[in-house]
């Protein structure tokens, strides 16, 4: 079943019957993939059979690739598309129950094919193919980006027959639109990020959190990163907390130019007190 006929054949069923969004209410929201996305076990499906609300729900996709299609028996539909599985369930509903069986799959869950990312990323996890391939640039937009966008290569951890594999990326390059540093991802690799260098800044500024840390980074630049200081803080006492020393640093003094910055380590703490007055 062609694209458009799919798209024509769900609005005839949401428009004309009223049953589809009814059942869609009671289970998991359809999940978006591309037409490339090949179906696996840890994958599932709803069906809807328009006419047929007996027939309809979600199925997840078992270890043999198969569903369970009521009046139908179980079904392959891992290794097909979605208009692949479509004529599957179709064919068989049509060899043994129905005339004309007009057959809706979307898929509600993904987890056949996963990837994982760690490291110097904004959100660590897992996630799965929404489409034939993967790349690495998808899965680190999709991590929420580089924490520290100057970070210049990464690693993809790979289990095979003959070990784990260990492949270099250069994310330098894939950043300048080089296709071909840009690898294709296979489903169970790890994408490992190192983590970026950072300190925190908190107390009276205007935006307190971690900040990347550069070479030579100064308190000064550090509290500038964080928004500068509030107008209720105490800058003449402001703390560096480095492992378990507390450093006094007279901020105020510093950007009069009456003492010299303070330079910076990752992990460092700057802590802006507020002003009592």
């Amino acid at each position: 079943m062609s694209r458009s006929c799919r798209l024509l054949l769900s609005f005839f069923a949401c428009f004309v019957l009223g049953a589809w969004p009814v059942a869609a209410q009671e289970g998991p929201p359809p999940v978006a993939v591309d037409l490339s996305y090949v179906l696996g076990a840890g994958d599932a499906v709803r069906l809807d059979v328009v006419g047929q609300p007996d027939l309809s729900g979600e199925r997840p996709i078992e270890s043999d690739g198969a569903i369970q299609v009521p009046y139908a028996g179980r079904v392959v539909v891992g290794g097909y598309t979605l208009d692949g599985a479509t004529e599957q369930v179709t064919a068989r509903l049509r060899d043994g129950y129905l005339k004309n069986p007009q057959v809706v799959l979307t898929v509600t869950k993904l987890g056949s094919k996963l990837v994982s990312v760690s490291g110097g990323v904004s959100k660590q996890g897992e996630y799965p193919f929404t489409s034939a391939t993967l790349r690495v640039s998808e899965v680190i937009v999709r991590s929420g980006g580089l924490i520290d966008p100057s970070t210049p290569s990464a690693q993809i951890f790979r289990d095979g027959a003959a070990g784990r594999l260990v492949l270099p990326v250069d994310l330098e390059l894939i950043g300048r639109g080089d296709r071909a540093a840009d690898l294709e991802l296979l489903p169970g690799d790890h994408v490992e990020v190192p983590p970026a260098l950072q300190i925190f800044v908190d107390g009276q500024v205007q935006k307190p959190g971690t900040i990347v840390f550069r070479e030579g980074m100064t308190v000064t630049q550090a509290v500038a990163a964080a928004g500068g200081a509030s107008q209720t803080a105490l800058t003449t006492r402001v703390t560096l907390i480095r492992e378990e020393r507390q450093i006094p640093v007279n901020l105020r003094r510093i950007i009069k130019g009456q003492e010299a910055d303070v330079s910076l380590r990752p992990g460092d703490h700057v802590y802006v007190p507020e002003s009592p007055i």
